[in-house]
């Protein structure tokens, strides 16, 4: 269906208020979105999905209490079966940029299991300096500056104490990597934005990744972060593995080897 005459506009718009099929009226409302959204260059979520009601993701999306808590998110919907599709493998879960731990707290929920600790790493000072892989190429798109995101950790603790078992660790990525050089994971989120950071957390973590274990970067689809984009095709461009990109603009990693 489209609104390619004034009559078809007229039409769906009556019938999105005055039909009295639920069905009929729900289908002309997302037309009428669509066609305003692509006229924009921006397109609306295929009509009657599921996951934007999705019971279990709900019933702990609803109790997180940072800055987007209420918010249904598809990124988050996203992260939380990816790492519930790795919570029986062995390892620890780690997420490098927190912002106000909506991600952290996904993770947690989907993993939990006794003797599973949650590791987080953040400058909890924004993001660093932007370096010239980072360069913004389309005009309409917003640029990232030093400072930016920043969260401080007693902000990120209180968000998260009572739903996990983590441990943070305060510091521009990568220097206090080496306190879990030791450790195994099973799942990792990436969400860094810059070129550096992505590529310095994937350079140490890859390797310890279980196998069938699963590294998400956030970033990867955004044309805001082309840093991102960036560093997870260089680092995985001589490994067995491909990127999946999701339409929500995340990359994943499934480890394949030990």
């Amino acid at each position: 269906m489209n609104l390619s005459t004034p009559y078809l506009a007229l039409k769906y718009l009556f019938l999105s208020f005055f039909s009295s099929s639920p069905q009929i009226k729900y289908e002309s409302r997302h037309t009428i979105l669509s066609a305003m959204a692509n006229y924009w260059d921006f397109r609306v979520h295929t009509a009657n999905l599921m996951w934007t009601y999705d019971p279990e993701y709900l019933s702990h999306w609803q109790h997180f209490d940072g800055d987007s808590g209420k918010r249904i998110h598809e990124r988050r919907f996203n992260l939380y079966y990816l790492a519930k599709s790795t919570r029986l493998l062995p390892g620890d879960t780690a997420e490098c940029g927190v912002l106000f731990g909506a991600g952290s707290f996904m993770i947690m929920k989907a993993t939990a299991r006794e003797g599973r600790v949650h590791h987080i790493f953040d400058s909890f000072q924004g993001l660093s300096k932007p370096g010239n892989q980072d360069d913004v190429k389309e005009d309409r798109t917003f640029k990232w500056e030093e400072g930016d995101l920043s969260v401080n950790e007693i902000t990120v603790k209180r968000n998260l104490t009572g739903h996990g078992n983590f441990t943070t660790y305060q510091g521009w990525i990568p220097s206090r990597f080496d306190e879990v050089s030791n450790k195994i994971f099973s799942f990792v989120h990436i969400d860094v934005d810059l070129y550096q950071p992505t590529y310095d957390s994937l350079e140490f973590f890859y390797k310890r990744m279980t196998r069938g274990g699963i590294i998400v970067c956030d970033d990867y689809g955004s044309e805001a972060c082309p840093g991102a984009y960036k560093a997870l095709n260089e680092f995985i461009s001589d490994k067995p593995e491909d990127i999946i990109h999701l339409t929500g603009g995340q990359g994943v990693i499934i480890k394949t080897c030990q």
